[in-house]
């Protein structure tokens, strides 16, 4: 059971999601951010009643665990983005999540200014430096915004 766990993509949590990579999962990634993240986040993540998401900023970090968390718990108390863990299945957010991460770095039409903090993934940052814990489950490292 535990290894079978290791390979659901179904069942995957904050604890055990990973970026995924396959096309099909990314195109229905897309697919749902088309259906429902566009009213905020518009069609090329640049922001409209939501952040922009193809800057380094972050309001509740950055990277696929933080990404999924906020899809799936919501944002902040009162403001912010909804919870999405009634409408849609742990492998939808993670399939979502991850094409939310491909905005990172492109140049939307009306981009909105950053919001948050610099985000910088510490397992990126290591396996850029060379060392040797880059494949340790990431940290995050937050930059102040002042």
């Amino acid at each position: 059971i535990e290894e079978y766990k290791k390979t659901a993509k179904g069942l995957v949590d904050y604890n055990t999601v990973e970026v995924l990579v396959d096309a099909s999962d990314l195109n229905a990634g897309q697919k749902i951010f088309e259906a429902n993240c566009v009213a905020c986040h518009k069609a090329d993540g640049g922001g409209g009643i939501g952040p922009n998401l193809t800057d380094e900023h972050w309001i509740l970090g950055g990277g696929i665990k933080n990404v999924f968390k906020t899809i799936s718990e919501g944002g902040r108390d009162g403001k912010g983005m909804v919870s999405w863990k009634s409408e849609l299945k742990p492998l939808e957010m993670a399939q979502v999540s991850s094409y939310v991460l491909q905005f990172q770095g492109t140049t939307p039409a009306e981009p909105k200014a950053a919001e948050g903090d610099i985000w910088v993934d510490d397992a990126l940052k290591a396996s850029e430096d060379g060392t040797d814990n880059a494949t340790e489950e990431a940290e995050k490292t937050v930059v102040s915004n002042n």
